[in-house]
C-alpha cells in the first residue's frame, strides 16, 4: 500500500513536471505580432469599425495560459477611438485601458503601457495609419505615439517654423546652478568660478515643442549637486554622480511630451515626473521612479492622472507633492492614497491689499528638516513690490500644516542682453 502511494506521488509530480516544462516552451516560442503590418477585411469608409474589430482581434493574442506573463492580458478596452484628419491621409488614434494578468513589470513595456491608479490596469495609445492592399483588404502601415502625429499637423509645423529663444543672465546667488551661453548648458559646484559642460545638455534638455529653446529651467526641474546633478528632457534622465566628470542618460518613458518636467531625489530613489498625455490643450502627468537610474516604474496617480501641473515635489522621506494653481495634494505611500495639502493666505499681506494675489504653487524645497513652499502669482499676476513680482514663502514642519513666513521677490533672472 504503501509502495503504491509514493508511486502515485511520483507520477503526479512527474505530471506536474512535464506539464511546466511544456508550458516554458510554448511561452519561449510566443512572439508579439508587431502592429504595422497587421490585416483585416473593411473599408476605407468605414475606419472606426475596421479599427475596433482589429483591435479586439490583435489583443486576443495576448489572453491565455499559452502567453507568458511579461505579455499576458486578461481584457483590453477602447476608452476612445477618433479618425484623424489633419493630414491628407487620415489616420485613427485609439486609447484604451489594458488589464494584465500579473503584477509583472515588464509587460509595462513589451505593451507600451503607462500606470493607472487601478490595480493592474494600464492605459494606451497608438496613432495608426491603414492602407488598401487588396480586394476589401486593408493593411496597417503605419503606427505613431500621438506626439508623433501631432508633429506632423500643420498646425505644428507653422509654429515650429517660427521659433524664438529668450535669453537669461545666470542665477548668480545660487552657489550651485546651471548656466546657458552660446547654445551651450554648464553647471557650476562653486558660484560660477568654474563651469563644466553638460554634453549635448543644451539640445536634450533645453529643445521646447515648437524647434525653440527653454533657456530658464523651472525650480523642480533640475538637480544640482556635488554627490548627484540631474537633468530632465522630455523623456529621459541626463545624469551625473561626480560632478560633471561622467554624464549617463537614462530612458524613461518613450512616450513622453515635450511640457514641463519635474526630478526629486530621496532616500526611496530618484521620481521624475512627465508629461505623458496631451488632450484639448491640457498636459497629463505620470511620475516615474528609479532605484538604480536604469529601470523605471510608474508612481499610481488619481484615475485621470495630473493634469497642467505647475509643481512636483518629493522628499527625502518619499512623501510626494503634486501642484496645481493653488491646489497642493501629498500622497505618503507612493500613490497608494492622496491628501489635500491647505496652504494658508497670507493674512498679513492680504488683509493690506483686499485680496489673495498668491494663487500658485510654482515650486518646494527643503532646508535643514523643513519643507518650504514658494506660491506665486501665475501667469497673471500684477502684484509688484520694489519692482518685481512678489511670492509668498510657507514652511511646514510634518509636511501636512504650512504656515506663511514672507513675502519674497520673484528671483527669475533678468533677460541676457
Amino acid at each position: 500500500m504503501k509502495k503504491k502511494i509514493l508511486l502515485s506521488a511520483a507520477g503526479f509530480l512527474a505530471a506536474m513536471f512535464l506539464m511546466a516544462g511544456f508550458r516554458e516552451v510554448v511561452w519561449y516560442r510566443f512572439e508579439m505580432r508587431p502592429v504595422v503590418g497587421e490585416k483585416i477585411t473593411g473599408s476605407i469608409y468605414d475606419l472606426e469599425g475596421m479599427s475596433r474589430r482589429w483591435f479586439s482581434e490583435y489583443f486576443d493574442q495576448f489572453k491565455g495560459w499559452s502567453v507568458p506573463y511579461d505579455y499576458r492580458i486578461t481584457d483590453a478596452v477602447i476608452n476612445n477611438l477618433e479618425v484623424l484628419t489633419d493630414l491628407e491621409t487620415p489616420y485613427v488614434e485609439i486609447d484604451y485601458t489594458v488589464h494584465v494578468a500579473s503584477a509583472n513589470d515588464r509587460i509595462v513595456q513589451n505593451l507600451e503601457l503607462t500606470g493607472t491608479d487601478r490595480r493592474r490596469a494600464y492605459s494606451g495609445q497608438m496613432v495608426i495609419r491603414w492602407e488598401e492592399s487588396g480586394t476589401d483588404t486593408y493593411t496597417i502601415a503605419e503606427k505613431l505615439r500621438p506626439v508623433q502625429y501631432q508633429i506632423r499637423t500643420p498646425e505644428f509645423q507653422e509654429e515650429r517654423n517660427t521659433p524664438q529663444t529668450e535669453h537669461f543672465q545666470m542665477r548668480t546667488d545660487e552657489q550651485m546652478t546651471y548656466y546657458i551661453e552660446n547654445g551651450v548648458l554648464y553647471v557650476t559646484y562653486d558660484g560660477g568660478e568654474n563651469f563644466v559642460e553638460v554634453p549635448e545638455g543644451y539640445e536634450k534638455v533645453c529643445t521646447m515643442a515648437n524647434g525653440s529653446y527653454n533657456e530658464l529651467l523651472p525650480y523642480n526641474s533640475y538637480l544640482v549637486t556635488e554627490e548627484f546633478t540631474a537633468f530632465v528632457t522630455h523623456n529621459s534622465l541626463l545624469y551625473s554622480r561626480d560632478k560633471g566628470e561622467i554624464w549617463k542618460e537614462s530612458r524613461i518613458y518613450d512616450g513622453a511630451y515635450r511640457a514641463n518636467v519635474y526630478v526629486s531625489m530621496t532616500d526611496k530613489g530618484c521620481y521624475v515626473t512627465l508629461a505623458v498625455d496631451r488632450s484639448l490643450g491640457s498636459d497629463y502627468y505620470q511620475t516615474f521612479c528609479s532605484q538604480d537610474l536604469e529601470t523605471w516604474t510608474a508612481v499610481q496617480s488619481p484615475e485621470m492622472g495630473w493634469s497642467n501641473l505647475t509643481c512636483s515635489f518629493w522628499t527625502k522621506d518619499g512623501r510626494g507633492y503634486y501642484a496645481k494653481g493653488d491646489s497642493l495634494s501629498m500622497t505618503a505611500d507612493n500613490g497608494g492614497s492622496f491628501q489635500e495639502i491647505e496652504i494658508p493666505e497670507a493674512v498679513e499681506i492680504t488683509s493690506e491689499l483686499g485680496f489673495n494675489p498668491f494663487d500658485t504653487v510654482e515650486r518646494m524645497y527643503e532646508k535643514d528638516g523643513i519643507l518650504y513652499a514658494v506660491v506665486g502669482q501665475g501667469d497673471d499676476g500684477d502684484y509688484v513690490k520694489d519692482g518685481k513680482l512678489a511670492e509668498a514663502l510657507y514652511e511646514s514642519q510634518d509636511g501636512v500644516n504650512f504656515s506663511f513666513v514672507e513675502e519674497i521677490a520673484d528671483d527669475t533672472p533678468e533677460q541676457a542682453g
